[in-house]
């Protein structure tokens, strides 16, 4: 099983200097299986949201999108652009480990962003070895094999 990391679905669902990268990737990764954090699912919904909501109202900043989503709803196209995604591809969606203790201590060991940490742990504790991102972070802990 492969993790795959937002940017690589981001990257995947929108044309970018870095979706032949992702396509490889992912063609590669339908192999073993594909798997995302719920954390990934999360922040995979409110990036791809974003870009909707920039791309089709001219919705630009963190809090213009969130005023947009409290006046319009969020973009039913991003959930079914991320949904279809899924299920297209089989990718299986795990809960997320949950240990307070422990993330703090791999933010800390590891010099990771919080929402990075938490997807490290979540391979950790449901052995998953490869994670499929373009954050070089990942590089860092000791657990992952980083691909590309």
């Amino acid at each position: 099983m492969i993790c795959l990391d937002t940017n690589i679905i981001y990257h995947f669902l929108f044309e970018t200097e870095l979706t032949s990268a992702s396509e490889k990737v992912i063609r590669e990764a339908i192999i073993e299986g594909m798997a995302v954090p719920m954390i990934v699912y999360n922040e995979l919904l409110y990036t791809v949201g974003a870009k909707i909501a920039r791309i089709k109202h001219g919705v630009k900043g963190k809090y213009s999108f969130q005023k947009h989503i409290a006046k319009h709803g969020f973009p039913e196209e991003a959930i079914e652009k991320v949904n279809g995604f899924i299920r297209d591809f089989k990718v299986t969606i795990l809960r997320d480990y949950q240990d307070p203790e422990e993330l703090v201590e791999t933010i800390r060991i590891y010099r990771l962003a919080p929402n990075d940490a938490q997807i490290a742990l979540t391979c950790k504790h449901r052995s998953i070895k490869t994670l499929a991102s373009f954050d070089e972070d990942f590089k860092r802990v000791p657990w992952l094999k980083g691909i590309p």
